[in-house]
C-alpha cells in the first residue's frame, strides 16, 4: 500500500485528486508558515510536513456538507490545540487556503466557501470566550511585560496565548498547558519572557467568558 504522497507520517489522511489543489494547499501551507514563525520555531521540519498534509486534507472538505465540515473542523481544531497549536492558527490558515485556492481554480470558488465558513466558525467560538479587544489587550500587555517592542512577532505571541485560553474554555483541556510548556521553557526563553507568559495567561483567563461555545 503506497504511503502518503506529502507526509510519510500522515497515514491515510485524504489528499485532493486534482494536482492544482495539492499545489495550492502546499502554497497556502508555506504562506501560513511564513506568517506564523511559531510553527517553525517549535515544530521544525516535521511541522512543515504536517502543515502540507493537513492543508491538503482541508481542501478535501470543500466537497462535503456544512455539518460534516464543521464536525471535522471542530475535531481538528481541538486535536491541534491540545498539541500546542491554538485554533486561531487553523482559523488563519483556512482563510489563506481559501484565497489561494480561489486564485488557482476560480471556477470552484463557490465550493471553497466551505473553508471560509469553517474559519468563521472558529472565530465565532473564540470570540464567545475572548473578544478580539481582549486578545489585543493581552497581546499588548505581553509585549510590554516581556520588555519587547510591539512587533508583529511579539504581539502575535500574545494572541497565541490568549487563543489557547479561549480553546481551553471551549473544551480543549490541554490547550494552555501545551502552549505554556514551550513558551515557559527556561532553556529557550529568559526569565522576563517566561514571567510575561504567565501573566498573559492569567490576564486572559481572568477575562475569559464562561459557558459553552456556540454550536
Amino acid at each position: 500500500m503506497p504511503g502518503h504522497p506529502l507526509n510519510p507520517e500522515a497515514g491515510s489522511t485524504p489528499v485532493p485528486d486534482d494536482p492544482r489543489e495539492v499545489a495550492a494547499a502546499l502554497r497556502a501551507g508555506e504562506l501560513s508558515l511564513g506568517d506564523s514563525p511559531y510553527y517553525g520555531f517549535r515544530y521544525g521540519e516535521r511541522g512543515r510536513r504536517f502543515t502540507g498534509s493537513d492543508s491538503a486534507f482541508l481542501v478535501t472538505l470543500a466537497t462535503h456538507t456544512r455539518p460534516v465540515v464543521e464536525r471535522q473542523i471542530r475535531w481538528l481544531a481541538g486535536l491541534l490545540s491540545n498539541r500546542g497549536m491554538p485554533s486561531v492558527l487553523l482559523e488563519r490558515h483556512l482563510r489563506v487556503l481559501h484565497r489561494t485556492l480561489c486564485r488557482a481554480i476560480p471556477r470552484r470558488a463557490a465550493s471553497y466557501e466551505r473553508l471560509l465558513e469553517a474559519a468563521e466558525l472558529l472565530r465565532e467560538v473564540r470570540r464567545a470566550h475572548l473578544p478580539d479587544e481582549v486578545c489585543r489587550a493581552v497581546s499588548r500587555s505581553f509585549a510590554r511585560e516581556a520588555g519587547l517592542p510591539p512587533t508583529r512577532l511579539a504581539l502575535g505571541t500574545g494572541w497565541l496565548l490568549a487563543g489557547a485560553v479561549a480553546d481551553e474554555r471551549s473544551g480543549a483541556r490541554s490547550a494552555v498547558a501545551s502552549v505554556a510548556s514551550w513558551f515557559t521553557d527556561p532553556e529557550l526563553f529568559p526569565p522576563a519572557f517566561v514571567a510575561a507568559v504567565h501573566r498573559a495567561l492569567s490576564e486572559a483567563r481572568a477575562a475569559a467568558r464562561p459557558g459553552p461555545a456556540p454550536r
